[in-house]
């Protein structure tokens, strides 16, 4: 799997950014030991997915706004991403099973140029 740095990931996470990139290296089952996936198993009815869990335990570790999804109109994908609160802001998006530290504004637009549209 493809994630990003330490180094990358330290702007967005602080004195945080080892935890997060041993919560983006993990497998799905060791996602349910770690303490920040807990309040995301607890809530939904079935067991999450890894992608889920990883995501939500990311934004409790960062201080985000919340797990967020920008759909294509095309069917072409759905992005993933951290609310950073401003849309070039730069937070953890999760496209075509990469994570990738990218602003979710430059990502839709470096798409758009390619053809890709977002609802």
């Amino acid at each position: 799997m493809n994630t990003p740095s330490i180094k990358t990931l330290r702007p967005l996470f602080n004195e945080n950014a080892k935890r997060a990139k041993a919560v983006l290296t993990a497998g799905p089952r060791t996602l349910e030991g770690f303490p920040e996936c807990q309040p995301r198993i607890l809530e939904c009815y079935r067991f999450p997915l890894a992608w889920d869990l990883r995501m939500h335990a990311l934004n409790d570790l960062g201080g985000f706004y919340g797990v967020e999804c920008a759909e294509t109109s095309n069917g072409y994908g759905r992005a993933h991403y951290l609310n950073a609160g401003d849309t070039y802001t730069p937070t953890v998006i999760l496209w075509k099973g990469r994570y990738r530290v990218q602003s979710i504004g430059d990502f839709v637009e470096t798409l758009e140029r390619r053809g890709v549209r977002f609802n």
